[in-house]
């Protein structure tokens, strides 16, 4: 079957707009009807990564999870809001709490009567399709939902370029497992077949990524806010972040998911090949939209293993980007610490430290500092060959 995108256009988070352009998107595609049966237990997995509000563009915004209860619950289905979130807030109940009231979310459960989860527990399931992952950790939300319902924010990432519907489904693994799986995963496409791993295996019936606000530059969580201005509707995660890449200008090809997700026969590689519904991605694009300034990392990552082998600490001290906390901004809150996977950072004199001999570059640190006070630096040597080579290092 031809996978197909729906694309509607909505110019800002106003409720009765969401509300329509939430329900457009998924007529597009045959109507909720084609995905919840009465009496369903419909998990909706949002992106919590950390406590923020949803002004700051970090986590699927409130008014479009609220859309999405609202013809859930008309359908006959009863929903399930959760995530497991970033590793800097801890997977308990009083974290959750936390992120469920930073993030707008015990409103929209307050005013539509939607459950978020507290179960806190997890399993270990067989994945034997999985390429790389043949068990993994699972939050038991999903393994209990009748339906799984994505709901991605249109964000870059400084590990794998971009995050949106095969990302997000990382947050289907309890916190201190991410870390192990981040530990485990150093080379970027190592990390991103483990990620196709996990979105084969809970295989969401829909997918409808918030692109109304999205953010470019270093994101997930440190990039720039950025206007998209739709909302994007599929049965199919990869085909929605193919045509999501190619909305904000980016070659899909050079998405390290997408690339890989072509590579096993996930789709074809090609964005002409997915049929779109709604508007055209011409009538959307985004221009000059920022990549992470990490985009250059999977030159490196992907050497020889001879290369990797005798010259990776060269490599990887000299033509990466450096995590380096700024004193001013940072609060010494710890959360870089715990969220380490390589548990390489410690607070000293209220500043984060970090031991770069044992640093894996996976930027989690960055990517889970809610004050923005972790930079990427490249090394002078790195800089002299970047400005030599004109950016292509």
């Amino acid at each position: 079957m031809t996978p197909q995108v729906a694309i509607v256009k909505c110019r800002d988070y106003q409720q009765p707009a969401v509300d329509r352009a939430v329900r457009e998107s998924i007529d597009l595609l045959g109507g909720m009807g084609q995905f919840v049966q009465p009496g369903q237990k419909v998990l909706l997995k949002v992106n919590l990564l950390s406590a923020t509000t949803p002004e700051r563009g970090i986590v699927t915004h409130p008014a479009v999870v609220e859309a999405m209860v609202r013809l859930v619950q008309e359908a006959g289905g009863n929903p399930l809001i959760a995530d497991s979130p970033g590793a800097s807030v801890p997977y308990t109940e009083g974290g959750l709490k936390r992120t469920y009231k930073a993030s707008g979310l015990m409103e929209v459960a307050q005013r539509t009567g939607a459950v978020l989860n507290w179960d806190t527990s997890y399993e270990e399931v067989a994945h034997p399709e999985g390429f790389l992952v043949k068990r993994l950790e699972v939050i038991k939300p999903v393994l209990e939902a009748d339906v799984v319902i994505s709901m991605p924010k249109l964000k870059t990432h400084v590990l794998t370029t971009f995050t949106g519907a095969t990302k997000i489904l990382f947050g289907v693994v309890p916190g201190i497992a991410k870390a192990v799986l981040h530990a485990r995963m150093r080379n970027v496409t190592h990390f991103a077949l483990m990620l196709l791993d996990v979105t084969t295996l809970v295989k969401p019936a829909l997918v409808l990524m918030d692109a109304i606000v999205g953010m470019e530059g270093d994101g997930p969580s440190a990039g720039h806010l950025r206007d998209v201005g739709v909302i994007l509707a599929s049965r199919d995660s990869v085909a929605l972040d193919a045509v999501a890449t190619s909305i904000v200008g980016f070659d899909p090809l050079k998405v390290p998911t997408l690339r890989e997700a072509a590579t096993r026969g996930l789709w074809t590689g090609k964005v002409d090949d997915i049929e779109m519904l709604g508007a055209s991605t011409a009538e959307v694009l985004v221009p000059d939209f920022q990549p992470p300034s990490t985009r250059s990392r999977e030159d490196v990552t992907l050497y020889t293993p001879f290369i990797t082998n005798y010259f990776g600490p060269l490599i990887t001290n000299h033509f990466t980007l450096r995590p380096v906390p700024q004193r001013g901004r940072c609060i010494a809150c710890g959360d870089c610490v715990v969220g380490c996977p390589q548990q390489v950072i410690t607070i000293v004199d209220s500043l984060a430290v970090i031991d770069y001999g044992g640093c894996i570059r996976c930027y989690c640190c960055h990517e889970l500092c809610t004050e923005g006070a972790i930079d990427l630096e490249r090394s002078w040597l790195g800089s002299l060959v970047h400005r030599i080579s004109g950016g292509r290092w």
